[in-house]
């Protein structure tokens, strides 16, 4: 019959254990972000163009210094977008936050570059005064229930979902003001708003999520609606597509487990009659 492990050495197996997986879940949560790439076909697009989308970014000592947005912005500007845009959480949002301005987060990304521009809206830890305050004072553009024409592309933003005010109404208004026959995107920080998309916003980016962020077995899923929409492409009937990004920072602790964070990016190209999907990984 073997022998049991001593309760010392299952003690000392279990810490060892739990300190392997704290090392495991900061080295991916500090590696640099992997690059996803989605095509997506828009009707009324008339050239083909790049999209960068970055989300969650949430500035931290922890694991999302000044350096490292640096770092990132560099990795984006290096994929040559057209546009980009940043689907929310710009804050830190950790257990224990040892202090970081919000603008030694925001300042690294004025040195984000694309001809279209780069565009934002607020998430669920960005307090509503602030980061309105300090995006402003960088130049940088929050779209929180407003539209803009920028050539080929129209694109409307909401204000943060839990924190805004009427986010989903005041969405809904500035889409119902796009041009007909030009494609628009949204963004968005939480995808719910997937599930009462207008009619015709063609492409959602939403991020929210972090995909899981630690996908341990044992831990319990995402609540309902975000497991089921944790992460990549989505498509409904009406052929609309939306992309969750698994975001670049971290949220309560910095660690990632199984899920490295990410840069998306997704090539629009103009949609060709007769296809029956125009989405694809």
């Amino acid at each position: 019959m073997p022998r049991l492990m001593p309760r010392r050495a299952w003690l000392l197996w279990l810490v060892g254990a739990g300190l392997a997986l704290l090392v495991l879940g900061y080295v991916g949560a500090i590696r640099d972000p992997l690059v996803s790439h989605y095509r997506v076909a828009l009707p009324g697009l008339q050239r083909p163009l790049r999209l960068v989308h970055l989300s969650d970014i949430h500035g931290s000592p922890w694991d999302m210094p000044e350096p490292r947005i640096e770092r990132i912005v560099a990795q984006a500007n290096a994929l040559k977008p057209d546009v980009i845009v940043i689907t929310g959480d710009f804050h830190a949002s950790k257990i224990i936050n040892p202090k970081m301005r919000l603008e030694a987060a925001l300042r690294p990304l004025t040195r984000l570059a694309a001809p279209l521009g780069v565009w934002s809206v607020p998430g669920n830890h960005d307090e509503p005064y602030w980061i309105r305050r300090v995006m402003r004072r960088f130049g940088l553009r929050l779209l929180t229930g407003a539209l803009v024409d920028v050539g080929p592309l129209q694109i409307v933003g909401a204000d943060d979902l839990i924190l805004g005010r009427n986010s989903e109404a005041r969405f809904a208004a500035a889409a119902a003001g796009a041009a007909p026959g030009k494609p628009v995107i949204g963004l968005v920080h939480e995808p719910r708003l997937w599930a009462r998309l207008p009619a015709n916003v063609n492409l959602l980016l939403a991020g929210h999520t972090h995909g899981g962020q630690i996908r341990v077995a044992g831990l319990p899923p995402l609540p309902d609606y975000y497991e089921r929409h944790r992460h990549g492409l989505f498509r409904n009937a009406a052929g609309q597509a939306m992309i969750v990004s698994a975001g670049i920072g971290t949220t309560f602790v910095p660690l990632r487990i199984g899920v490295p964070p990410e840069i998306v990016v997704v090539e629009l190209v103009p949609h060709a009659s007769g296809r029956k999907s125009g989405t694809e990984r």
